[in-house]
């Protein structure tokens, strides 16, 4: 498998009440799950498979988090946190084979790009991030996982396969929908930094393709879900707008 091949991770989504965000979540059809917490830190997720997440994340004091695992992180995200204002979709994780070998690929092409790790019970499990930070703040940052992603992804199937609980008929997450002033360009920036085909508007990522439309602010703002009620959608979920795909 080559470092070029990437493929959606998860998304971003920053809230005010990772609580309430969870209840809307829930009463939407879309289950979700309470992940971390953490001084100054709580995050929740829905699930869409055993690889592909909707992250619900919260800071409540940036100095308690100042000098916890996801310390870099976060201040690398802060800026974008402080533009966005309030609640909505801050950006998304793009997993790759190799993170690292993406980065060098990246300043090749004359990127700035920033490295972090974060590791777990003395380096047996945690990921690498790249961020990008000469691209729009919403483009996103790339991952690779340690142990990697699809062996993550069977030992949660295996889990669940023990407990009796199938993914079947859950809603599956399609696209992720962004505004800007110009799409088509946005569509073939982002194309170039992934490593996808773009096809008009839209971005090929496999995972979630990203759909691109004309408006501001230039941004993320919403998501495309197969298997929702459709009477329950279009919905906001603090400044997130789901739309029902047929």
């Amino acid at each position: 498998m080559s470092e070029h091949t990437a493929t959606f991770d998860h998304l971003i989504h920053w809230v005010g009440d990772v609580g309430a965000a969870m209840a809307s979540y829930d009463a939407l059809g879309l289950p979700t799950h309470a992940a971390l917490t953490m001084p100054g830190f709580r995050n929740a997720a829905w699930g869409v498979d055993d690889e592909r997440y909707v992250e619900l994340a919260a800071v409540d004091d940036w100095a308690a988090v100042a000098n916890s695992k996801y310390a870099e992180g976060l201040r690398i995200l802060k800026p974008a946190v402080d533009v966005l204002d309030g609640p909505g979709l801050l950006t998304f994780a793009v997993d790759v084979p190799d993170a690292r070998a993406t980065a060098a690929r990246l300043r090749q092409a004359g990127r700035e790009v920033e490295e972090i790790e974060v590791w777990f019970e003395e380096r047996d499990a945690g990921f690498v991030e790249v961020f990008v930070r000469d691209a729009p703040t919403y483009f996103p940052f790339f991952i690779t996982y340690s142990p990697p992603r699809a062996e993550i992804a069977r030992m949660r199937a295996e889990h669940r396969a023990s407990q009796g609980i199938t993914l079947a008929s859950r809603p599956d997450l399609v696209a992720l929908l962004a505004r800007s002033p110009e799409p088509a360009a946005d569509a073939r920036l982002l194309a170039d930094l992934v490593g996808c085909p773009a096809v008009g508007d839209t971005v090929a990522l496999p995972g979630a393709e990203v759909r691109f439309t004309e408006g501001s602010p230039a941004g993320l703002y919403g998501i495309a879900v197969r298997g929702l009620d459709p009477s329950a959608a279009p919905a906001e979920l603090a400044g997130l707008t789901v739309v029902a795909e047929t």
